[in-house]
């Protein structure tokens, strides 16, 4: 599971460019604390953020820090 933090430096890119892309679904995620109350804690699959990246290669122009 990768962070948001932790993702924007892979991409090389900020926080608020993960969080768009999270926004506008095209990002899938997981909410460590849901249920419990607690501020969210999300969170990225690796093998989701993995795919996102081969469909990126897919699309010139759409690159993953865009």
């Amino acid at each position: 599971m990768l962070t948001r933090k932790k993702l924007a430096k892979r991409w090389d890119t900020t926080e608020r460019t993960v969080d768009r892309r999270r926004a506008l679904g095209l990002l899938p995620w997981v909410d460590l604390a849901r249920g419990t109350g607690k501020r969210p804690q999300i969170r990225f699959r690796l093998e989701d953020v993995e795919e996102y990246e081969r469909q990126a290669r897919l699309c010139p122009g759409e690159g993953v820090g865009a």
